[in-house]
């Protein structure tokens, strides 16, 4: 193969690429970190879709920064990885929603298997025709090199038409999260947890599709890659912050304490009827509420309460009891016929003994004051 000259292109843009691929497979392990092996893979699933991001993000930098040149043995290596986005996602979906893994859920990786297997016959060519790929996809206006193609490697035209197969193999899998949202909010005690994440997957999922259209009908070839890979690296930093916020993230969706629990689904979902009752009764107003107390009210046992809550809702007891009296000082707050209520008497009727405990946690929820937030809400500002 001869010479070629060399081609190094780095700006901003090659060097937010590389901190994303950085940062992705930084989250990868942080993941499998997480005891991975526990049902239903939470983490795992999430290490193996981020993993899956940096790979593609990757390739778009070598190719993008010229270094592609220099090993062009990696020319679309990831191209099989279009095939996973979507199982991934979707299998995320239900994880999340505490759905266990079962052996069927293997036959979603069916195509990306079938086409990682088609795609070794690019894989084993020699550089000169990945070198012609190379540089008719990212630079068309070079000269191509002569080669004999002694096997060609896209006999069914699948590499040919690889786009639109990704399309619509992305749009399968929306479909399928649409309507396991839709299964879920049917249920009698939807999962908040579920709802905050699936919010955030769906909306980058469909995005994901939309631009990927665009880019494709606005560039030939791969020209637009780069900007997809963008995309996919907002991505990443979006979920890393989302996850740094999110205390209950780290939490397992289903928690190595309540592995051996004997309590069903249907008995957890029971018990989130009972408490959504007690909430009706505002038990939380009580000085007095705790776990004990509310498990006894609901003739049920402390540790299935607990894992109840864990579970369904995504939160400890505390954060629990500290959310639904800060949501009952907010409304009281705002109420227009209470506000010659004293800070320290909004704080005992809503449960609270301390006014500086109640303005503490008041604005760990909030970001302001009580007085602060009374004061936005007679504005009209919030």
């Amino acid at each position: 193969m001869p010479q070629i000259e060399p081609f190094f292109r780095f700006d901003w843009f090659a060097a937010i690429l590389l901190v994303g691929v950085v940062q992705g497979y930084f989250m990868s392990l942080l993941f499998l970190a997480k005891r991975p092996h526990r049902q239903p893979y939470h983490h795992l699933l999430l290490a193996a879709l981020v993993f899956t991001f940096a790979s593609m993000v990757l390739e778009v930098f070598l190719c993008y920064s010229g270094l592609m040149f220099r090993v062009l043995d990696l020319v679309d290596f990831s191209e099989p990885a279009n095939f996973a986005v979507g199982p991934l996602t979707y299998l995320l979906f239900r994880s999340l929603n505490g759905n266990n893994w079962t052996r069927k859920q293997w036959l979603h990786f069916l195509p990306f298997v079938v086409y990682f297997l088609y795609h070794i016959l690019f894989y084993i060519q020699p550089e000169e025709v990945k070198y012609n790929a190379y540089i008719g996809a990212y630079f068309p206006e070079m000269e191509r090199l002569p080669v004999t193609i002694e096997l060609f490697w896209d006999p069914l035209r699948w590499t040919r038409y690889v786009n639109e197969l990704t399309m619509l193999h992305i749009l399968l899998y929306i479909v399928l999260c649409f309507l396991l949202l839709r299964k879920q909010r049917s249920t009698e005690s939807p999962n908040p947890y579920f709802y905050t994440w699936a919010k955030f997957l769906l909306f980058f999922f469909v995005a994901t599709l939309v631009l990927i259209v665009i880019v494709k009908l606005s560039y030939e070839r791969d020209l637009g890659d780069h900007f997809l890979a963008m995309f996919l690296v907002v991505q990443l930093f979006f979920a890393s912050y989302k996850i740094i916020t999110d205390s209950a993230f780290f939490q397992p969706v289903v928690q190595l304490k309540y592995e051996k629990s004997a309590l069903s689904e249907e008995a957890k979902q029971d018990l989130i009827r009972k408490l959504k009752a007690a909430e009706e009764e505002k038990f939380y107003i009580q000085p007095s509420a705790s776990l004990p107390t509310l498990a006894k009210q609901l003739h049920t046992s402390p540790h299935y309460l607990s894992q109840s809550l864990n579970e369904r809702l995504g939160k400890s007891f505390f954060e629990y009891l500290a959310e639904l009296r800060i949501q009952e000082a907010r409304a009281i707050l705002a109420d227009p016929t209470q506000q010659h209520l004293k800070v320290e008497e909004v704080a005992e009727q809503v449960g609270y003994l301390s006014k500086s405990a109640f303005s503490s946690v008041f604005k760990k929820h909030t970001g302001l004051t009580p007085g602060q937030y009374r004061k936005n809400a007679v504005s009209g500002s919030v």
